[in-house]
């Protein structure tokens, strides 16, 4: 009688050795995962020059280290605002090109990514296609730094398997990002998981940011819960930012105005932390 060998498991890349530090994933000069916590902040979708270049340079001023904004767009309704497509791209390159932000923005499409990856510095891909499977290999293949972020009603387990097919593609340079679950309460949907911090940190390597997208009428809970992302350990956060955000053309008004950015980037200590950092590295560079 013979037996049939069984298939050997795969090492999964995404899994955390022990004695292994989180991996630090580098856009340009922002690093995640070296205790630096950047802030990624901007509008749910770019819809002028204008509108982009108000919160960019708000975002630069407090202290942001990214700037993040939708350039093609999938709504829930067919009638929604679907962005500029090509032309928020180039938008988006120059607002970073102006005020020296590393740009992010999400795909949505493999048919979009060349485009993408020629002119903005970090890929997105957004909790509805978290399992998109072809498109998480084909934004692999472009070997550029990747935010993953978990789908609404996605295990932990299941956005580390996710992560695997970038990882397959060699391409390391992945930091996921915990946005919410979804509950019952409109008051709090979606629901930020904060135990998914410590959680994922537990299992995996990857650096891990945090998304709050409170629904409408609570945006005053942003702020708490960046505190507690923090506190949790998180490597960064993103916040969107809209110089008018009731009349904004996407995000069913789960963006902060820039003064509320503003104040929550004095409350977090971002300003300070960023004076301290450019403090020591002058004061390494008189010693080299």
């Amino acid at each position: 009688m013979t037996t049939e060998a069984s298939p050997k498991k795969p090492i999964l890349k995404s899994l955390r050795k022990p004695d292994v530090k989180t991996t630090v994933v580098s856009v340009r000069a922002v690093r995640f995962g070296d205790g630096s916590y950047p802030i990624v902040a901007g509008p749910v979708a770019v819809e002028s020059e204008e509108q982009l270049m108000t919160v960019a340079v708000a975002a630069r001023k407090s202290g942001a280290s990214m700037l993040r904004a939708g350039t093609f767009r999938a709504e829930e309704s067919p009638y929604g605002f679907k962005g500029l497509g090509e032309d928020a791209i180039w938008l988006l390159e120059h607002a970073g090109r102006q005020t020296g932000l590393p740009t992010v923005t999400e795909v949505l499409d493999s048919a979009h990514l060349d485009l993408i990856a020629d002119h903005i510095d970090m890929l997105e891909i957004g909790p509805e296609n978290m399992q998109n499977f072809v498109l998480l290999r084909d934004a692999g293949r472009t070997g550029k730094p990747i935010i993953l972020t978990r789908g609404p009603s996605a295990t932990v387990d299941e956005v580390l398997m996710a992560a695997e097919y970038i990882l397959a593609e060699n391409n390391p340079n992945l930091v996921l990002c915990e946005r919410g679950s979804r509950g019952f309460d409109p008051r709090t949907t979606d629901t930020v998981d904060i135990t998914a911090v410590p959680a994922i940190q537990q299992l995996s390597h990857l650096p891990i940011i945090i998304h709050p997208a409170p629904a409408k009428g609570g945006i005053d809970l942003m702020e708490p819960l960046a505190m507690a992302g923090r506190s949790a350990g998180a490597d960064g956060l993103i916040v969107s930012v809209h110089p008018d955000p009731d009349n904004a053309l996407a995000g069913n008004g789960g963006q902060m105005t820039v003064k509320g950015f503003t104040v929550l980037m004095d409350r977090l200590g971002i300003p300070a932390m960023r004076d301290e950092i450019d403090r020591l590295d002058r004061e390494i560079i008189k010693l080299l």
